[in-house]
């Protein structure tokens, strides 16, 4: 694939990839139902399982809940919310997914999306990984063909977005951070909500009271951090999400 294992130091690679494996959902539904499928954030389960949250343009709810049932992959489906012809759902997935494979390696999702059955994979490899492995890995796993590598300067100052939202995680347990980002991507904080806290809870496998205690010892944990971090200045970016779509840029 022409692709080198040694990179230079503090410098990261971006890689494409093109994806036709019919056994990821989120290719396969976009064929099945002519659409656009973009994941727009996963979450790791306690359980193993990964919660992911795609947002679907171009078809109804009735056909991405029939494909979802229909995929093996899947165990279980819900819609958040629709707006027009695009909607966020939210899938328990147990069954192959190219984010699985691409956290197994060491690599960061920057953008997965399918259109019409051709799915369009963008990861990042940091200076520790090998991207050589990375590009492999994701091609014997997957139908899939690295169609472009970017090399991209790692610039580092001392406090930007992405070095304070690590702080903020740094600052909470693995399931305080689940319940936090399930509850945020799940429209829990907004007005009216989107999911209330037991099907928060039921889309980590957890009960209600453990999720809203998980829930609330983050927040606590984040407004101390967060006004703790106020002298640190105003010269945070915007990458609060490792993968993006129109709707997690949208803070409430």
């Amino acid at each position: 694939m022409g692709v080198s294992r040694a990179e230079p130091s503090g410098t990261s690679v971006e890689v494409e990839f093109q994806v036709r494996d019919r056994d990821l959902f989120f290719v396969r539904a976009s064929g099945e139902a002519s659409c656009r499928v973009a994941l727009a954030e996963m979450v790791h389960r306690s359980d193993g399982r990964l919660l992911e949250y795609f947002t679907v343009e171009g078809t109804t709810r009735e056909r991405v809940l029939t494909a979802a049932g229909k995929a093996a992959a899947i165990d279980d489906a819900r819609a958040i919310r629709e707006d027009g012809d695009e909607g966020l759902y939210e899938f328990v997935v147990a069954g192959p997914c190219i984010g699985g494979t691409l956290a197994d390696v060491g690599a960061l999702i920057r953008e997965v999306v399918a259109v019409d059955g051709v799915g369009r994979v963008v990861a990042e490899v940091p200076p520790h990984a090998d991207t050589r492995q990375v590009a492999e890995t994701v091609a014997d796993r997957h139908d899939a063909e690295l169609i472009a590598r970017r090399q991209r300067d790692r610039v580092a100052p001392e406090f930007t977005g992405r070095a304070f939202r690590a702080t903020l995680a740094d600052a909470l347990t693995d399931r305080q951070l689940e319940a936090l980002r399930t509850a945020y991507v799940s429209d829990y904080f907004a007005w009216p909500r989107g999911s209330t806290a037991e099907e928060c809870a039921d889309a980590l496998g957890i009960s209600q009271p453990t999720f809203t205690q998980h829930l609330r010892a983050a927040q606590e944990k984040l407004s101390a951090t967060l006004f703790d971090a106020a002298t640190v200045g105003e010269d945070f970016d915007d990458n609060w999400v490792t993968v993006r779509s129109d709707h997690t840029n949208e803070h409430h």
